[in-house]
């Protein structure tokens, strides 16, 4: 799964006294064809890592200054590379921002369909357990991405809605997939079912990720591992010492 970007993430209050000045020489490969100015070449290694420092670069800004704040200029300047370098891979923010909400949805769409059979047995809790933590760590690295995703609508020239859609289809499969798995079922409308886990593991994400009320990671994973492996996977019911 990816791994974070160096530079300090605050809670909101905070955001003001950050200084990024750099991106982790660690962090992952990204997308793999970038803007469209990108996609009209074949890239050698090292424009893919010019490519990917350049989205991550992005991460870093949207971060620190929101979306529609960010400019060309920080990114290029967090990337340590040029504008004229810029404009080879992408022909806006607008056109980064897109290749960046490709890259979530490959992303989420692997990390569903890497959720295996969850079944009522202890086993069937760690694998949960275990799937929940990668999908915090996603979130953990890209939640710039999705934070702009969500507010900012039609208004980045990116047709979100179109790409929004695509990635909630394809996350929601393997989930109804997995809970109508279960036997006896647990729910009446599997469907209905996967959507609320969506809706609970995201907002779960989000609060813990921006810190809005503090929480354990591990409470965290703990709770809504046990929540769901109980309500959704037909779990046995722990008791409370």
């Amino acid at each position: 799964m990816p791994t974070k970007v160096v530079a300090a993430r605050q809670p909101p209050a905070a955001k003001g006294r950050t200084v990024v000045t750099s991106v982790s020489p660690r962090a992952p490969r990204l997308s793999a064809v970038g803007g469209a100015p990108a996609q009209e070449r074949n890239l050698r290694a090292q424009g893919r890592e010019t490519l990917r420092r350049l989205l991550e670069a992005a991460i870093v800004v949207f971060d620190e200054r929101g979306y529609h704040a960010a400019r060309v200029d920080d990114i290029v300047r967090v990337a340590k590379t040029s504008h004229g370098t810029f404009y080879l891979y992408f022909s806006s923010k607008e056109d980064l921002f897109r290749a960046l909400l490709t890259d979530v949805g490959q992303e989420m769409t692997a990390l569903s369909e890497s959720l295996p059979p969850i079944s009522p047995a202890p086993a069937g809790y760690t694998a949960l357990r275990g799937w929940l933590a990668r999908f915090y760590e996603l979130y953990d690295h890209y939640h710039p991405v999705i934070r702009a995703w969500m507010e900012t609508g039609s208004g980045t020239g990116v047709d979100v809605a179109t790409i929004g859609a695509g990635v909630l289809s394809g996350f929601l499969r393997t989930l109804v997939e997995r809970v109508r798995e279960v036997d006896p079922p647990t729910v009446g409308d599997a469907d209905t079912a996967a959507l609320a886990m969506v809706a609970m593991v995201e907002r779960f994400g989000f609060y813990a990720v921006n810190q809005l009320q503090p929480v354990d990671r591990d409470v965290m994973l703990d709770t809504l591992a046990t929540i769901l492996h109980n309500g959704l996977f037909g779990g046995g019911r722990r008791r409370r010492v």
